[in-house]
């Protein structure tokens, strides 16, 4: 009799702790992200033209695109480097950068994080980044820039215009690197070596001189 008891305390203590430890399991799922967030092609290179007038302005090489044919654009994910050509088709200037976003209805291109412009001519841009327009053939920037003429000159500030060739260029706000020998004349103020008026914007803003400390003598 007690063995028969003790099969029955048994079976309903080990009933009992199934019956806590058994617990409904149910599927998480994350929501699936839409098509339009998804890109319609992806490719470890690609190489693009933009052409004007019948004739070739830009030709853009790149690894790791993505195509978002939903939305109208394309990104580019790195090793971005764009040939450009002036109105003749010789080749005039060469931006690279990490990456870069295409405008697939204008096939504007916007290109960030370590931007570089060299012109064939020896001008430097460096800049975070650069907006190329491809109707009008010409670079914006609202950031900080820096531009390096074969010269030597060094011209830094914020905002930054010009034309593809970096012929006619601009700094919205300049702050010029140069030694203190060229402050001798303190009524003239430095120029730049690539003017703006063919690009119908007005002249870049004058720079007040440099202040200039005078020794105190004590008596």
């Amino acid at each position: 009799m007690k063995l028969f008891v003790k099969r029955i305390i048994g079976l309903f203590l080990f009933s009992a702790l199934v019956s806590c430890g058994s617990k409904e399991v149910r599927p998480t799922t994350a929501p699936l992200p839409s098509s339009d967030d998804l890109p319609s092609q992806i490719s470890a290179h690609t190489r693009m033209s933009f052409s004007s007038e019948g004739s070739i302005r830009a030709v853009m090489n790149a690894t790791g695109v993505r195509v978002f044919e939903a939305k109208r654009y394309t990104l580019l994910d790195s090793s971005v480097h764009v040939d450009f050509f002036d109105r003749q088709g010789y080749h005039s200037s060469v931006l690279t950068s990490h990456r870069a976003f295409i405008d697939d209805n204008t096939k504007n291109m916007t290109a960030y994080d370590s931007v570089r412009v060299l012109s064939d001519s020896g001008t430097l841009v460096e800049t975070d980044s650069l907006l190329w327009d491809n109707t009008i053939h010409k670079m914006h920037s609202d950031a900080f820039v820096r531009i390096t003429e074969k010269s030597g000159r060094v011209t830094r500030g914020h905002g930054f215009e010009s034309d593809q060739d970096l012929v006619n260029y601009k700094i919205l706000l300049p702050i010029i690197d140069a030694p203190s020998s060229s402050f001798e004349n303190m009524n003239s103020s430095p120029t730049f070596s690539s003017p703006s008026q063919n690009l119908g914007l007005p002249p870049p803003l004058p720079l007040p001189p440099p202040e200039v400390k005078k020794d105190t003598v004590h008596k």
